[in-house]
Formats: structure tokens, C-alpha cells, sequence
């Protein structure tokens, strides 16, 4: 075994992350209101309505209370208390894998795409239900045409992605749990 194969470097890959500069989003010309969602900084307008299949927000171009659908993906950045923060850029790639994909490229993704492409492969080779090789082998084709260093970025914005959605849920779990509790003991 490879002493560095599964070694996670992904953290060192550097992230783009941009702060927010509104929550709420104008909109409407003839009837003008606001819609939830964040204004980012560099005039991305991210609205709770318009998230892809996967969760993503969709970015948007906001403009003069219209919004304009764009291919960007966003996830929130979040705080230790869960309030978001800011919002990382996805890798513009991220938009050609479905969810089953991404969990594969979540779980296998830890620093180099040939280590990921290699585990994938292994994986096709030894799994003999349709939909999960399904998942592994589109995966692994749709990886193979992106450059290396663009590759680790798409395997580094999913595993940020997953584990602050992961940290999310864990909160809302404790949060809820302790609010049973307190109704318990007034009891």
C-alpha cells in the first residue's frame, strides 16, 4: 500500500469563498419585494428558491429586480453555531455529476485524481449491483477529462460541501434534542 494514497490533502486546496454583502434579495420590477436569499459581494444574487437537484444554491445575476439564472454553484459557509457566513464558489465542473456521483467522489476523493480515478476504477471492478456501478463508472468517465489540479478542486469544494452539510444536520439534531429535553423537565 502507497503510504500517501489515503492520506486527505484536500484542505490544502485553496477555497473561494465570497463574504456576503445582503440577506434578502430585491425583486420585481412592476411589484418590487424581497425574496429570500443573499447578495454576495461580487453582485452574485443566491435565492432559497432556486437550488439544484443536489442542494446547491444557483447562482444568479440580480439585476434591477430580475434575477438571471447563472451556471455557478454555491454551498453556505458557516460558523460554529450554523449561521451562515459566506458562501464558497463550486468548481464549475460540479454541475456534471449527479448525486450518486458525488457521494462516490466524496468518499473516495482524498488528495490526487489519479489515487480517485484508480479507487473508482476498483470499486467497478469488484461491485456487481447495476445502479451502484452505474454510479462509480459515470463518475469515473465523467472525471477522467478534467485537468488534475481543476479535479482536486471539484474533490475538495464536495468534501467542504458534504462535511459542513454533515455538521449542519449533527447540529440541528443536538439543537432539537435539547429542546425535548427542556420540555421534558418542565413537565
Amino acid at each position: 500500500m502507497d503510504d500517501g494514497r489515503y492520506t486527505m490533502t484536500l484542505d490544502e486546496v485553496p477555497a473561494e469563498i465570497i463574504a456576503i454583502r445582503q440577506i434578502g434579495v430585491p425583486c420585481g420590477l412592476i411589484q418590487p419585494r424581497m425574496e429570500a436569499g443573499y447578495l454576495l459581494t461580487d453582485g452574485t444574487a443566491l435565492l432559497e428558491s432556486e437550488k439544484d437537484e443536489n442542494g446547491f444554491y444557483i447562482g444568479g445575476a440580480g439585476m434591477d429586480g430580475m434575477y438571471l439564472r447563472t451556471p455557478q454553484r454555491y454551498e453556505p459557509v458557516r460558523n460554529d453555531s450554523g449561521k451562515i457566513t459566506a458562501f464558497r464558489l463550486m468548481s464549475r465542473y460540479l454541475t456534471r455529476f449527479n448525486s450518486q456521483e458525488l457521494e462516490a467522489i466524496f468518499q473516495y476523493g482524498l488528495n490526487t485524481k489519479e489515487n480517485l480515478l484508480h479507487d473508482l476504477e476498483a470499486v467497478v471492478r469488484a461491485v456487481k449491483q447495476p445502479e451502484i456501478r452505474a454510479a462509480f463508472s459515470g463518475a469515473r468517465d465523467k472525471l477522467e477529462p478534467i485537468p488534475p489540479e481543476e479535479c482536486r478542486r471539484l474533490m475538495a469544494d464536495i468534501r467542504a460541501a458534504y462535511k459542513g452539510r454533515h455538521e449542519q444536520s449533527i447540529r440541528q439534531r443536538q439543537q432539537a434534542a435539547g429542546k425535548s429535553r427542556r420540555r421534558d423537565m418542565e413537565r
